[in-house]
């Protein structure tokens, strides 16, 4: 509470966060981005987000708990009344989870890039969560635009497909992609197979969107009949106890996609410092702004976009969830 007596806002960085996500969300998901604009000004609403600690005031980790508990998606007085009564659990929610959307369709921009290296590939993910993005040889592509279809040989014929409208040349068919071992790092590992993990990784899917979350329950099927190994770790810490799980030969590949926005700057900067200095390939799926070294290195776009980059060259500018990918030639 304010020395007023009335419930104070969030701070400005805080509700700019929120507006923010609420641009990301406007392409495919309205209804989010009508509730987060409406977050934003809403004092009592966000006094209750205010009181969580700081790491806890993401707002994907807020409407990830209102789908969770099947809440209103629409802003006014109804919605405002089912938190009061309900933020007791929703806290406690918010405070024993993380963002950990897992998003298998970025592997349809992830395995043209991991195809492009000697072949077969030890493929080891920082914020790994259930692994979805694992197994980037075990799912089928399809190319809009390029109007074709890949399948690396570990992929069977019922395998999900995941598609993406493409624009440029990619550096390789994923149909040549192997991967001979992988290994995921994770604060809190999920299991594919588990019903309350499973509940969460579909309450993180924003709403508008029945087509990612379809998506996400054919990749936690296959996931979940061999699942890829996660260890338990923070980074940068733990990053050389995963690095020591890669065999010799062949190439062995760092990715991470949307991990790296809940470090702070200088962790970031350690951890890329720490990769670069391994000697493996360092395949970031990232916001633009997130890793230092490649801000401004490519004009922007209007559009919510990541940046993919391979060892430090940005490849691509790309849909955040892989709906959409412009391969790139610039020198960077």
């Amino acid at each position: 509470m304010s020395h007023e007596g009335r419930p104070r806002l969030l701070d400005d960085a805080d509700r700019r966060t929120v507006r923010v996500v609420a641009g990301e969300a406007t392409p495919t998901s309205p209804t989010w981005a009508r509730l987060c604009r409406w977050i934003a000004k809403t004092p009592q609403l966000c006094a209750r987000l205010d009181a969580l600690p700081d790491r806890k005031r993401q707002p994907n980790l807020f409407l990830g708990a209102v789908r969770y508990f099947d809440g209103p998606l629409e802003p006014g007085s109804e919605f405002l009344a089912w938190v009061e009564q309900n933020w007791d659990e929703i806290a406690s929610l918010i405070l024993r989870r993380s963002t950990q959307t897992n998003e298998a369709g970025r592997c349809a921009v992830l395995a043209p890039a991991l195809a492009s290296l000697p072949q077969p590939i030890t493929l080891l993910e920082v914020g790994a969560a259930a692994g979805l993005c694992l197994l980037p040889d075990r799912y089928r592509y399809r190319y809009l635009g390029e109007a074709s279809q890949a399948a690396p040989l570990a992929a069977t014929a019922d395998a999900p497909v995941l598609e993406c409208v493409v624009r440029g040349d990619p550096p390789a068919d994923p149909s040549v992609l192997r991967i001979a071992h992988r290994m995921g790092l994770d604060t809190n590992p999920l299991a594919a197979d588990d019903p309350d993990d499973q509940r969460w990784l579909r309450a993180l899917v924003w709403p508008d969107e029945p087509e990612r979350e379809q998506r996400l329950a054919r990749a936690l099927g296959l996931a979940a009949a061999d699942p890829p190994p996660i260890v338990q770790g923070t980074i940068p810490a733990d990053l050389d106890r995963l690095l020591e799980q890669a065999p010799a030969g062949g190439s062995t590949v760092l990715m991470h996609s949307a991990t790296l926005a809940y470090l702070s700057r200088d962790q970031r900067d350690e951890f890329v410092a720490r990769v670069q200095a391994s000697g493996v390939h360092w395949l970031s799926f990232e916001g633009p702004s997130i890793v230092t070294s490649l801000r401004g290195l490519i004009p922007d776009d209007p559009r919510p976009h990541f940046l993919l980059a391979l060892d430090g060259r940005v490849l691509a500018r790309c849909s955040p969830h892989g709906a959409w990918v412009d391969w790139l030639v610039f020198a960077t």
